[in-house]
């Protein structure tokens, strides 16, 4: 029994053995073969392109300008913007291709208030689970746990419709403020039926 074990392995072996070095080597990748040099007039274009491209905060203030709204710094640097009678900020660097944009204060509540808190806490992890945007509650020195609306996402000249693009992301904001309104009512309501 023994033997017959050896030798199935040493059939093995010597297969892969010889499937090894007999094997078609066109398939394979080979990192020392060099792909074919393109003209310098393309290199040339490309990085003077590069050179050219606007900065992802200059980008922003120029789409929020687009889209109907005046842009203004905060103390802290971000920039703050109104859009549809709220206001906005984002955050915006010259060295990074990703924005955050953020709705603060879009809910709050007593922080003594248990019952709201546990259910604010059930729909903002169900929301967290179900929607592109974060939701973040925070406690603020005035008693208040205030909810925030939170999206990180990539801001380029190159997406087409840039200014929609963006329209798209702050109205998504909208949908989860109120998806977030309607669920805490509804499990209001659901308390005061037991």
């Amino acid at each position: 029994m023994t033997l017959h074990i050896i030798g199935i392995l040493a059939v093995v072996v010597i297969y892969n053995l010889w499937r090894y070095y007999n094997e078609d080597d066109a398939n394979h990748y080979h990192p020392d073969i060099e792909p074919e040099p393109k003209n310098n007039k393309d290199n040339e274009v490309n990085v003077k392109l590069m050179e050219e491209t606007i900065s992802t905060r200059q980008l922003a203030l120029n789409i929020i300008e687009n889209i109907g709204s005046s842009p203004q710094y905060t103390e802290e640097g971000r920039i703050q913007f109104e859009y549809q009678g709220v206001i906005f900020l984002m955050e915006a660097a010259n060295d990074c291709l990703f924005v955050n944009l953020i709705w603060p204060w879009c809910h709050s509540f007593s922080k003594f208030d248990i019952d709201e808190f546990a259910r604010v806490r059930q729909v903002v992890n169900e929301v967290n689970l179900r929607e592109s945007v974060s939701v973040v509650y925070t406690i603020t020195d005035s008693d208040d746990v205030a909810l925030h609306i939170k999206k990180h996402f990539l801001l380029v000249p190159q997406i087409p419709e840039v200014e929609e693009y963006l329209k798209l992301i702050l109205n998504s904001f909208f949908r989860v403020a109120r998806t977030l309104d309607l669920e805490i009512e509804k499990y209001r309501m659901q308390e005061c039926e037991l």
